[in-house]
């Protein structure tokens, strides 16, 4: 197998016993991979990720997207977005364990709607942060009656569902009477085009909401909040969209 440059760099700095213990977990995961997405439900295969702490972060149980390093310029912007829309109330989902969105509730008076799949963090959640503007519900983003709210904030989710479920989200969004949608693209509105893939929900992969099958355009995003990771060399943006961008996605993506 060849190496890229990059990889053998960083396989050189760990040394002989960093580089063994690296391979060591990056096949544990792999392990673990086949064994979440051999449930039979999506909701069983997030509980377990959330439950084994499946990506391996000592601070944060919804990965290394949602530590402090990581979310430092969407907790820098997101708080000028949602004044400049007149956010009121927001549902984010998936909430995941709260980790860095608690500071943006504590520096701005908004009504907070935390929603995810995996029962028991939404109830470790609610027992740890809630409160007369915050609270936390048991949702399933495909299915499940949304809030009514101004805002759906909607970060580092599509990656992780199949096209089938991205349409049910999406399909649920558009029933609900949300105002906006936030969401990831692993790519700037005006920047190098990604080709998306199929998936099975729990996995993941890079998503490009400007490329096939959703083909959004520059023109329909309102705003763009770079959300770039320091271990992820691909490129990542929140975008804000209204509810007709929403419907070309939707539209697209049942026609594709």
């Amino acid at each position: 197998m060849k190496l890229s440059k990059k990889i053998k760099q960083r396989y050189e700095k760990l040394g002989l016993y960093g580089a063994l213990k690296l391979t060591w977990a990056k096949a544990t995961v792999g392990r673990k991979r086949k064994i979440i997405l051999g449930l039979s439900v999506p909701e069983e295969r997030f509980t377990k990720i959330y439950q084994e702490n499946h990506w391996n972060d000592s601070e944060s149980r919804s990965g290394e997207g949602s530590t402090l390093e990581n979310t430092q310029n969407v907790r820098n912007e997101l708080p000028i977005v949602l004044k400049k829309y007149k956010i009121k109330s927001v549902l984010d989902a998936p909430c995941g364990d709260f980790n860095w969105m608690k500071s943006i509730t504590q520096d701005i008076s908004i009504k907070y709607i935390g929603g995810d799949i995996v029962k028991p963090m939404i109830e470790k959640n609610q027992a740890h942060h809630g409160s007369n503007s915050i609270s936390f519900v048991h949702l399933d983003l495909t299915k499940n009656l949304l809030p009514e709210v101004d805002l759906m904030f909607c970060r580092d989710c599509f990656f992780h569902l199949s096209y089938q479920d991205i349409a049910l989200v999406l399909q649920n969004f558009l029933s609900s009477e949300i105002t906006y949608l936030i969401t990831t693209s692993h790519a700037a509105p005006n920047g190098p085009r990604i080709n998306n893939s199929n998936i099975t929900t729990g996995d993941m992969r890079l998503i490009d909401l400007f490329s096939k099958p959703f083909s959004l355009t520059q023109n329909c995003v309102l705003e763009s909040i770079s959300d770039d990771m320091v271990s992820l060399s691909a490129k990542r943006s929140l975008i804000l969209v209204n509810r007709a961008a929403v419907q070309k996605m939707f539209e697209n993506l049942k026609v594709d």
